[in-house]
């Protein structure tokens, strides 16, 4: 069997132009805002590429305005501004075939294993002066089971709810779902 010698060759990015327009590629093919390390990972991944010249070229397209930085769930992320859009429109072509094709492989299986993954969020936070707070969220895909803050009252506290949903989050649900169940039927006619 014949070992196909061109499977393991990238091609070089080294043009900074090229490097520009697979950035605003990479955000317009996840067709969502991506934070700064999820355009780092796709172009590592699917390029040979400097990472100095991948840093430059970011913040070069985002100066020019060609993105804008927005904020998804407490983290920037950078998505199109029109005058990109437009811009990718005129150039997109002059990306090399291959480069697109590996970015758009990079990106599918990326957001493949994140949707496959449970998401479970579980943070402590202080809410005053020796006062703290247990925020959680479980999602799956893009379903949300719970989300919920927690007034915890003293750190250890804090530290001991979060291991107790972070030890069976699903479970945790269960038996919030199960609770809720159990409410009296005729007390929603009363408060009506």
């Amino acid at each position: 069997m014949k070992k196909n010698i061109w499977e393991n060759v990238y091609y070089r990015l080294n043009d900074e132009t090229e490097i520009k327009l697979a950035v605003l590629f990479c955000i317009r093919y996840a067709d969502m805002p991506i934070s700064d390390i999820e355009v780092k990972h796709f172009m590592l991944e699917a390029t040979s590429v400097d990472f100095i010249d991948l840093c430059s070229a970011i913040s070069a397209v985002q100066a020019d305005g060609y993105i804008r930085v927005v904020s998804r769930e407490e983290i920037e992320k950078y998505d199109l501004t029109l005058r990109g859009g437009e811009t990718l429109d005129m150039f997109e072509d002059k990306i090399m075939a291959s480069v697109r094709s590996s970015l758009r492989r990079a990106i599918d299986e990326y957001f493949r294993r994140e949707q496959n993954k449970t998401q479970v969020r579980c943070e402590i936070e202080p809410v005053s002066k020796d006062a703290y707070g247990v925020n959680i969220e479980l999602k799956e895909g893009k379903d949300t089971f719970v989300t919920m803050s927690l007034f915890a009252g003293s750190k250890d506290k804090a530290y001991s709810l979060r291991r107790g949903f972070l030890s069976d989050p699903m479970g945790m649900y269960a038996e919030f779902v199960k609770l809720l169940s159990e409410a009296d039927p005729k007390k929603d006619e009363e408060n009506v």
